[in-house]
């Protein structure tokens, strides 16, 4: 963007040609007074009829409360002759210069609008991870919580099945007992519990009492009970024998 401004009445030689231009800052950013004279020649070239290449410029930059603007006053003159065929030599060098710095500050502009996009996009991203992993934390610590409630009625459930069985092979020893016991033997005493029993008994005589012995190993050991014999004792020749004996269950 640029404009021309008349300054009539300008204080320099009379064959001196004035003007005001305004231009874009990016227009101008970077340029090198030779290469900001040039180019302001190309924007009074229309009103002060010199060609830019056959210009002669000075300018003096003027304060603007824009930051956008660049406001410069502007004087050119027609060079002489061998100067202006020097300057034409110029010209292309000034033209690719300037589109260079153009391109230079699209480039620039364009990087930092996609710089600052891909920033913009990085910070989303980020605050949608952290609303994820705060998201996750509750629900693995309820996943964790809910197995432990599993594994804990598991256990309870296994406990159970244990007593249970412990319960039935107790209730099966007993009857066992009694079956083997039948009308050879009386039981004196029976101590322990589920997983081991100390008996005593008086049998009517001592291969009774040995019978008895080898019923119950028999029939303990078909669902996992073992006897261990203790001693058979005749009381009187002829009479009752007592028996002793231990049974484990696994």
């Amino acid at each position: 963007m640029s404009s021309v401004r008349n300054r009539p009445n300008a204080s320099h030689d009379d064959y001196a040609f004035h003007q005001q231009v305004r231009m874009a800052a990016v227009q101008v950013m970077g340029l090198r007074p030779e290469e900001l004279a040039a180019a302001l020649a190309y924007e009074v070239e229309p009103f002060s009829g010199i060609p830019a290449n056959e210009a002669e410029i000075t300018f003096t930059p003027v304060a603007d409360p824009d930051p956008a603007i660049r406001v410069y006053d502007v004087s050119v003159r027609r060079r002489r002759a061998e100067e202006s065929r020097g300057e034409r030599l110029l010209k292309p060098l000034l033209l690719a210069g300037a589109a260079a710095l153009l391109l230079a500050t699209a480039d620039f502009a364009f990087t930092s609008r996609k710089l600052s996009g891909l920033k913009r996009d990085v910070e989303r991203r980020a605050e949608l991870q952290r609303q994820l992993d705060a998201a996750i934390k509750p629900a693995a610590a309820m996943r964790s919580e809910a197995q432990k409630l599993r594994d804990s009625r598991e256990a309870a459930a296994r406990a159970q099945n244990d007593a249970a069985r412990e319960r039935a092979t107790y209730a099966k020893m007993l009857s066992a007992i009694a079956d083997a016991c039948g009308e050879r033997a009386v039981l004196k005493s029976l101590d322990g519990n589920a997983a081991s029993l100390r008996i005593k008994g008086s049998a009517v005589s001592a291969t009774a009492a040995a019978d008895v012995l080898v019923d119950l190993t028999a029939k303990g050991s078909s669902f996992g009970w073992r006897l261990a014999p203790g001693s058979i004792s005749v009381c009187t020749p002829g009479q009752t024998a007592g028996f002793e004996c231990e049974l484990t269950h696994d």
